[in-house]
């Protein structure tokens, strides 16, 4: 498989659409297809005069998949095909389709597939930098940035924090360590917070540019959770893209996540899009 041609697909998509039509988890995998050791996805092509017109990857955890289709050969079948393929070879009634910027011809596509929305993602952007605020939270915790031996006890926090989000809480050493290869990487911009009870918290921002920065995990362990731990770490790293010289910050947050939203909400963060996933409807029910 040429990752580069999908990588042409997608930037296709992208210029049309405005909307990028494949996630970070997508791309990793995208990585990982030449070591079968590593590569979880599965990856299905559909071609048109020698050139790539339509990609799907399927991830079986969490059971979701992502369809791309060149502008320019829409309305042509390939989505379905490939959609149809998959579902041959997994079952339909396991199979969720994410619809990036839930555009409208992705609703129509899932409205004509009898599926409906089961989760909605939202990304959210303020710009930076923030006015002063009272740092007065409630909480106790001394912040520093990432150290080589921390990799065990974030972890940790991550799976006990995210224990309810199938993709966020699998994170494991293998994982950690690919999102710690990317070129963004940035170990200064991943921020621990301790109590006295050890690590009670994280901040791992990112940078897409030299202006826009992102809120790209913010962690906290159930024990700390509901005294201001979350709050300071959002504060601490708009500080830290402040100072790297960002403009902009965007953010992921599930919207069924009612506690993150009101503290991105009160922190000054704005809708910008939605990222919806369907599911064939009668699931729903269920």
């Amino acid at each position: 498989m040429d990752v580069d041609e999908v990588r042409e697909l997608v930037a296709r998509a992208q210029a049309v659409d405005s909307v990028a039509p494949l996630n970070e988890e997508a791309w990793l995998e995208l990585s990982a297809a030449g070591e079968p050791t590593q590569a979880s996805a599965a990856h299905l092509f559909r071609w048109r005069d020698g050139r790539l017109a339509g990609y799907l990857q399927w991830q079986p955890v969490p059971g979701t998949a992502q369809v791309v289709v060149d502008p320019g050969c829409r309305r042509q079948g390939i989505a379905t095909d490939l959609v149809d393929e998959l579902a041959a070879q997994v079952g339909r009634e396991t199979v969720g389709l994410w619809a990036f910027g839930n555009l409208p011809a992705s609703q129509a596509f899932a409205l004509r597939r009898e599926m409906a929305p089961v989760r909605d993602l939202w990304m959210m952007q303020r710009p930076l930098p923030v006015p002063t605020r009272s740092s007065s939270h409630g909480s106790r915790v001394s912040i520093r940035s990432f150290q080589p031996g921390d990799a065990d006890a974030l972890l940790a926090l991550n799976a006990a924090a995210f224990a309810h989000h199938a993709e966020q809480g699998a994170l494991d050493h293998a994982g950690l360590a690919a999102r710690m290869a990317e070129e963004w990487f940035d170990p200064d911009g991943l921020l621990l917070a301790f109590d006295d009870d050890g690590l009670a918290g994280f901040h791992w921002t990112k940078r897409h540019d030299a202006a826009t920065g992102e809120v790209y995990v913010i962690g906290v362990a159930p024990r700390a959770q509901g005294h201001g731990v979350g709050r300071v770490l959002l504060d601490a790293g708009l500080d830290y893209l402040t100072r790297q010289g960002c403009a902009t910050v965007v953010l992921y947050v599930d919207s069924a996540d009612e506690v993150a939203c009101t503290m991105y909400e009160t922190g000054g963060f704005g809708l910008a899009h939605r990222d919806v996933l369907y599911a064939p409807s009668h699931e729903e029910s269920r």
